[in-house]
């Protein structure tokens, strides 16, 4: 669901841009709410959270939660698979970038492994413009659709998972010869869910490449012309965490 920028967020944004360039913007959330609910890597419990003062008998409210970092919609830091920032090191201008979104969910309808290709990302940018140096690209599969139907989003059978990535071709092209900062998929993994060894984290990570997974809506997203906001739980030291995502529409000239 798209809202309007808040207020204070709002007014900090614009006064940063060029005056021809204010003109109004909507922001869309990129994640899903955190629950005990949500689908996990193993199936098993990530996330439980339990009321410890509730208003009504103590006058105020307070909560506990635990959760693995990599649940729900969250970032993985490079350190992860063998990058050299871990979560609270990620360098803050790195998690504010301009964006684009390369869809692939008509391949991904007609196989659930479909992997986005270095053929998909040449094509995007055909039509759309070299991604810039720094950008974060966004791949929309559709997936997130079965959000909430664990069953269906991981989606095993005979011990296989089977949802769709990112291959390590067009990773390798995203990471060393895009540079981009961060790259982003609404399916439990950049890598496809017949992977056993994670080939595309190993190939985006040591380039000091953070993802995002789990995002959804990435399917309402433009081509390109938007902002980015990653902002995951600062865990020091931290292989990644639950992660906020959001998408500037009309922050860009």
């Amino acid at each position: 669901m798209r809202h309007s920028l808040p207020g204070a967020l709002a007014a900090a944004v614009l006064c940063a841009m060029p005056a021809a360039a204010q003109r109004p913007m909507k922001v869309l959330d990129l994640g899903h709410p955190l629950s005990d609910a949500d689908p996990t890597w193993s199936g098993g419990k990530a996330f439980s959270r339990s009321a410890e003062a509730t208003f009504e008998k103590d006058g105020y409210a307070v909560g506990k939660f635990t959760a693995d970092e990599h649940f729900g919609t969250h970032l993985d830091a490079p350190a992860h698979f063998g990058g050299s920032w871990t979560t609270d090191t990620i360098p803050v201008e790195r998690l504010v970038r301009p964006a684009v979104c390369i869809n692939v969910a008509a391949q991904v309808a007609a196989d659930e492994d479909y992997r986005l290709t270095l053929e998909d990302v040449r094509a995007f940018e055909s039509r759309s413009g070299t991604i810039a140096e720094g950008a974060i690209v966004l791949v929309a599969t559709g997936w997130d659709r079965r959000w909430k139907e664990p069953g269906r989003y991981m989606n095993v059978r005979n011990g296989v998972k089977h949802f769709p990535g990112i291959s390590v071709e067009a990773a390798t092209f995203l990471a060393r010869d895009r540079k981009v900062a961060g790259i982003g998929i609404d399916s439990p993994s950049v890598d496809h869910g017949p992977s056993e060894r994670f080939e595309t984290h190993r190939t985006t990570m040591p380039r000091n490449v953070y993802h995002v997974e789990n995002a959804t809506n990435l399917t309402a997203l433009p081509a390109a012309g938007f902002t980015v906001v990653v902002a995951p739980i600062n865990i020091v030291g931290g292989s990644g965490g639950p992660t906020r995502v959001f998408a500037l529409i009309g922050s860009q000239p």
